[in-house]
């Protein structure tokens, strides 16, 4: 579902021949952050930087994650989804990455969907098929309901997408580049 930033990490990385190390982002808004009276302003400052701490796909490989966070010897990047045991190995459960293998068949299976949804726009496929994740659509936010005109009760069908692990989606990737 989320293939912008690996489209437009792709797009540079075809452009200048390099590697990627993850791609990332995080918002611009700013949120409230709630304290208490005794809470000092190093703890305020400390609330804040968490909610700018970024979000995204790292290349799981130690001295990758430390060039992103070069303040981080072990523990938790403040920076990026990352961490690193006091022994200097990537932290798995806490760190949300994939190898570099891994990371090049994201991109070659990037390439192939944008190939794949230029072919069905040009051809007039344009289907209205939102996706259905555990209940839950963008049609509950969305403000153009009525233009749209997808109802699940007329012949539309949803896009059902079901939780898988990240080596199950990897896996079935690498399939399918083949």
């Amino acid at each position: 579902m989320q293939i912008q930033l690996l489209t437009y990490t792709d797009a540079i990385c075809k452009e200048e021949d390099i590697m990627p190390a993850g791609v990332f982002y995080f918002s611009l808004l700013e949120k409230i952050v709630e304290v208490e009276k005794r809470t000092t302003e190093e703890e305020i400052e400390e609330m804040i930087r968490k909610n700018f701490k970024m979000k995204g796909l790292i290349v799981a490989d130690v001295n990758i994650i430390k060039m992103n966070d070069n303040t981080l010897k072990s523990g938790s990047s403040k920076l990026v989804p990352a961490a690193i045991s006091a022994s200097g190995a990537v932290i798995q459960n806490w760190t949300n990455g994939v190898d570099k293998e891994s990371f090049k068949i994201l991109q070659d299976y990037i390439d192939i969907t944008i190939k794949q949804i230029a072919k069905e726009i040009l051809s007039g496929q344009i289907d209205l098929k939102p996706y259905n994740k555990k209940g839950k659509t963008p049609c509950e936010y969305c403000g153009y309901k009525a233009v749209c005109g997808f109802d699940p009760r007329q012949n539309n069908k949803y896009n059902y997408i079901d939780k898988k692990t990240k080596d199950d989606i990897i896996l079935k990737m690498k399939k399918e580049i083949k």
